[in-house]
């Protein structure tokens, strides 16, 4: 090539010559688009490959062939690697070579992207002639409805090449999904396929290209499965499990052409045809399980390679360079690639034969081809008395457990989730299946470990792995359970007395005593993660396991704020999710206070919303509350230590927690009430508005625990908070404008990246406390006065929505009566009249939110005759600002407010109290406007209010 000077690239161009691997049409028209330019020979082969696939498929339209008849393509796509430098062997006669700027010495240069795209075209090849073999029917107990693969993929199966690594959660058609989450039977056999109609089923011939191209794939395997290019690597990976589908899927084929020999059966000499044609292919697929095979040993030589690696020093291989930044973020040199294409094998893996060699008369390949599934052909690696094999499972656990890299921890789960799936596709039955099950199995035990620290991993992406496995694991043990009951469960009904006492779950029974405290606390947790992966697969995952009793991810919407429950009905076995977690409620109840004391401040605050369930739907429960309340004291230590978190949305949650707790056990609360009192009174107050939110309805619950008594200690925080504004100090609107843009005020401070990078955050503030968090999530300036105030405001909602009157009050002895709310909205009016400061717009802003439901409370007449008055002058001028020094926030919130209370209040007697103060009427009348107008074009399919 030419050296070409750097030239200024504009975004649009660079974007162009990205490469796209998301279809085959694309990978090829991408290297056309490269920048340095390719070589012309691999622009001529791609230019040519994309005509050979235009042309198939106007054939294939008219009934003609496709590309998997044409050797011309299939030979292109191996040289397409070659120019690319994977080819093995014969690689560095095509490579690109360069002498002008090295006093005449050739260098070798290889470009990555036709290997690349190769690869790709590799796999679709290998995808669309697996499609044209007769899909295999599914088992006696049907398929799963859900095939996450690999569970690195987007739900389809397959290694992950772009995009997130999130399976799919709902299935394509959940008319198929039973209530207990198993689906049944998803298709039938293709009878056309079995008939050989050639129309719908085109399997090889023994001189097809296919065969030519299994055999260059060891070598291009094995060649490139430790590439620097991480895309490489991961197409790699990729081909290994195409490979392993199609030629597991050509024995499956063989098995069935003995019904096709005697439908096409014409006559004596074309059945000496068809036994000819029978055993060339036996002979040219009896090769492919062989090389197939050699692809798995590559696999496992270069894993085991670099599972004995060490992490480098800097100085030898400092982390600047790609290929030496062995850290907990970026790839693990070819560790991860390996496990992808280890998985990808094992999910390839269809047979249906029995796993032994079938040379016979079974109608398969032969020696050396193993129908079975992958378990059913290395068993020797989960024997522990193998000591060649043993460093694979425990290979495999270190990945999930030890190892320092998240991608490798994620792909290792990935890895062990396939096992599983493959023992439970074993044509053998219960003895492989016992490595499930059995106690003393070596697989078990691993999938014990991995399972205990991928679930509560640091990083997101090794939990949502880590759930894949749980989900896999656990239906897999429910399958096993309910194939071992058998017909049962009539014989059950005799001893109903001892069911009705000893009665559990179906999850309890599969899983055993030693799975189900580890296993029960961490998928709780889970549904309530931060990442969102995590949180809906997790609720998902709960559902599948303790059926439909319960809506699973509704929960209740309290405040923002929607835990998920705890399927249970009268009906449900052992109670559903409710019964178990009641049942489990000590390991769960000690897993919850360690995690309210972990590293990761999304870990604390899904610990405090667990909490909180537990006692929202536990402790209110009839029969369960008993069995959690020996474990309230624990419960509540935890969430006062999280009052202190520099997180605030873990101060947020547990607020929130411990007002659900007074609830639920007022008496067991009732010696750290004290406490718990300053905390919350100090929350009120916080920097943070829905902590300021949450704390006054923490406050509201815990009235409603302890009555009039508490109500009195709330109103002296009133009277003493609510004129806190007046106390801020003076500040025009310029001010805070500078001070806001105020370089000087910004500099110097900690910066925060997203993930296990990020500067550790303080449980407290207790100097050395370190924790780790996704962001800072902490507000270090001291607090401001007119928050205090804003904070009252949230109070004095909670205390009228809950005990306006007698007639819809949640406490008989305390009533907001008009002697004691008249005076607090007095002094809430005058002071949110204040302007001195700038942040007085957020004061009113929060005012014009929490007057609506506070009017309705109060009922139209009592609001109207005695409060409508201390606050339609400010509501008023708020509105007529819309276009004056007002916020934008402010001015829309006062337009909400007055069409809410006009609405309650009658909207002609509320355009007549603006017309006593002499402004806003006008601006009122906007407001309708503007609301029929959004509601007419809602209704018409379109605007805000739509849906």
């Amino acid at each position: 090539h030419k050296l070409h000077k750097p030239t200024k690239i504009k975004d649009e161009d660079k974007e162009n010559e990205n490469m796209d691997f998301s279809t085959v049409d694309r990978a090829l028209a991408s290297l056309s688009r490269r920048r340095p330019p390719l070589p012309p020979e691999v622009l001529e082969i791609s230019e040519r490959l994309s005509d050979l696939l235009a042309s198939s498929c106007c054939e294939s339209k008219e009934g003609g062939g496709s590309p998997s008849d044409n050797a011309e393509y299939v030979r292109g796509i191996l040289r397409l690697v070659d120019l690319g430098g994977g080819g093995g062997s014969t690689a560095t006669a095509t490579a690109t070579t360069t002498a002008a700027a090295n006093n005449g010495r050739s260098i070798v240069l290889f470009r990555w992207e036709p290997l690349a795209v190769g690869l790709r075209l590799l796999v679709g090849y290998l995808e669309k002639r697996t499609g044209e073999l007769p899909a295999p029917p599914p088992d006696d107990e049907g398929e799963d409805y859900e095939d996450e693969g690999t569970g690195l993929g987007t739900g389809g199966g397959g290694v992950y090449a772009e995009g997130p690594r999130i399976p799919r959660i709902h299935p394509a058609d959940p008319s198929k999904v039973e209530a207990n989450g198993i689906a049944g039977a998803t298709a039938d056999v293709n009878a056309s396929c079995l008939t050989n109609d050639e129309t719908r089923c085109r399997p090889p011939h023994a001189n097809s290209p296919v065969f030519e191209l299994m055999a260059a794939l060891p070598a291009i395997v094995d060649a490139n499965v430790d590439h620097a290019e991480p895309r490489v690597r991961s197409l790699v990976a990729q081909v290994v499990g195409v490979y392993a589908l199609y030629a597991t899927s050509l024995l499956n084929w063989l098995d069935s052409i003995g019904s096709v020999e005697v439908e096409n059966k014409n006559g004596e000499k074309r059945h000496q045809q068809n036994q000819q044609q029978k055993h060339q292919l036996e002979s040219a697929i009896r090769l492919a399980q062989s090389r197939r095979r050699a692809v798995h040993s590559a696999i496992l030589l270069s894993l085991k390679s670099h599972l004995e690696m060490t992490e480098p020093s800097r100085d030898e291989n400092p982390s600047a360079a790609s290929d030496g930044a062995l850290d907990d973020t970026t790839g693990w040199r070819a560790l991860e690639t390996n496990l992808h294409a280890l998985a990808s094998y094992v999910d390839g893996c269809v047979g249906r034969g029995d796993g032994s060699d079938v040379g016979g008369g079974g109608g398969a390949a032969g020696e050396g081809a193993c129908s079975g599934s992958y378990v059913d052909e290395e068993l020797r690696l989960f024997l522990p008395s193998d000591d060649e094999c043993g460093w694979f499972l425990t290979g495999l656990e270190h990945c999930c457990v030890v190892h320092v890299n998240r991608h490798v921890r994620a792909a290792g789960a990935a890895v062990l989730g396939v096992l599983v799936k493959s023992c439970m596709r074993s044509s053998r039955g219960p003895s492989h299946r016992d490595l499930l099950v059995d106690e003393t199995s070596l697989f078990r035990s691993v999938l014990k470990n991995s399972l205990r620290s991928t679930l509560e991993d640091n990083w997101s992406q090794v939990r949502m792995a880590g759930s894949v496995l749980c989900r896999r694991f656990v239906r897999a043990l429910l399958r096993i359970h309910r194939e071992e009951d058998g017909g049962e469960e009539d014989g059950d009904d005799d001893d109903e007395g001892e069911q009705d006492e000893e009665e559990l779950t179906e999850f309890e029974s599969a899983v055993d005593e030693d799975l189900v405290p580890m296993l029960l606390p961490r998928m709780c947790l889970n549904r309530f993660y931060l990442a969102q992966g995590v949180k809906l697969y997790g609720q998902d995952t709960w559902r599948i396991v303790f059926g439909a009793g319960g809506s699973g991810g509704g929960g209740v919407q309290q405040n923002g704020h929607s835990p998920d429950e705890l399927p249970s009905s009268e009906e449900a076995r052992g109670g559903g999710g409710m019964g178990a977690v009641a049942r489990c409620a000590a390991p769960l109840c000690r897993y919850y206070s360690k995690m309210c004391d972990a590293d990761n401040h999304a870990v604390r605050e899904a610990a405090c919303q667990g909490v909180a369930e537990l006692a929202q739907k536990v402790g209110t429960h009839p029969l369960y509350a008993e069995y959690l309340s020996p474990y309230v004291t624990v419960l509540l230590q935890a969430l006062l230590m999280c009052f202190h978190d520099e997180s605030w949305p873990v101060r947020d949650e547990a607020c929130l927690a411990c007002g659900t707790f007074c609830l639920a056990y007022p008496d067991e609360c009732l010696p750290e009430l004290p406490i718990l009192f300053d905390r919350w009174t100090e929350q009120l107050t916080d920097q943070i508005w829905s902590v300021r939110e949450d704390a006054a309805v923490a406050l509201g619950d815990a009235v409603v625990a302890y009555g009039f008594s508490m109500l009195e200690k709330i109103l002296v925080v009133l009277r003493k908070s609510l004129p806190a504004a007046r106390d801020q100090p003076p500040m025009t609107r310029a001010e805070y404008k500078r001070l806001q843009n105020d370089t000087a005020a910004h500099t110097g401070n900690q910066l925060y990246s997203c993930g296990s990078l990020a500067p550790k955050l303080k449980k407290g503030p207790a100097p050395g406390a370190g924790r780790i968090g996704c962001s800072s999530c902490v507000v270090d300036r001291p607090k401001a006065p007119w928050e205090a105030t804003d904070g009252c405001i949230y109070l004095l909602r909670e205390l009228c929505v809950r005990f306006a009157d007698r007639d819809a009050t949640q406490r008989n002895d305390v009533i907001m009566e008009d002697s004691v709310l008249l005076p607090l909205m007095t002094e809430l009016g005058d002071v949110c009249r204040l302007s001195h400061y700038p942040q007085g717009d957020d004061l009113r802003t929060t005012l014009w939110r929490q007057l609506p439901p506070i009017a309705e409370a109060l009922g139209k007449r009592r609001f109207k005759g005695l409060y409508l008055d201390l606050f339609i002058e400010s509501l008023a001028r708020n509105l007529d600002h819309q276009h004056g020094g007002a916020s934008q926030l402010s001015v829309h919130a006062a337009g909400q407010c007055a069409e809410e209370i006009a609405d309650l209040i009658g909207v002609g007697i509320f355009r007549g109290r603006l017309e006593a103060t002499g402004r806003g009427e006008d601006a009122f009348d906007r407001v309708i406007e503007e609301r029929r107008r959004e509601k007419n074009a809602a209704a018409m399919g379109g605007g805000r209010f739509a849906g």
